[in-house]
């Protein structure tokens, strides 16, 4: 069996996705006041507008301080001159291997959060999909960037 990959993300994309995970879960906190719109803040809609508060607030505070660190800690890649190794996720686990022969093209991309941070996330493109290393180093992600299409490059000459 392969040895999993070693390289790690940098800490510094906890903090991205911290910021991103908060922002995105702000519309739950919609839930309950939407619901009181509708049924009313009396009797039985009182207990069940508290409930779904105090489970809004629960699901926010766990994406925004809990998953972000989780995430970050099972993250790991790995790149050779033979395939590009991937491994993430925190309940369910994924590990993903692309061959540099299928690679058809490789992206940084950076929005104003990554931006601000001074990270870049790779976007690898095969004919099936896309993946991505996020949140690396600006220099590494173009260094990450030129080694893959290096690799590519030479898996292309070699088939």
């Amino acid at each position: 069996m392969k040895q999993p990959p070693f390289h790690k993300l940098t800490p510094r994309a906890i903090r991205v996705w911290q910021w991103s995970n908060s922002v995105r879960s702000l519309f739950l906190f919609a839930l309950p006041v939407a619901y009181a719109a509708i049924f009313g803040y009396s009797g039985y809609h009182q207990w069940a507008i508290i409930s779904l508060g105090i489970i809004v607030v629960a699901i926010w505070i766990l994406s925004t301080f809990l998953m972000p660190y989780l995430s970050w800690k099972n993250w790991r890649y790995a790149i050779d001159e033979n395939e590009i190794d991937l491994k993430r996720g925190v309940i369910f686990k994924t590990r993903t291997l692309i061959p540099l022969s299928r690679v058809q093209h490789v992206d940084t991309r950076q929005g104003p959060l990554l931006g601000s941070y001074n990270l870049a996330s790779v976007t690898i493109s095969t004919a099936a999909t896309t993946h991505e290393i996020p949140a690396l180093d600006e220099v590494l992600a173009d260094r990450v960037r030129h080694q893959i299409s290096t690799f590519a490059r030479l898996a292309e000459e070699d088939v």
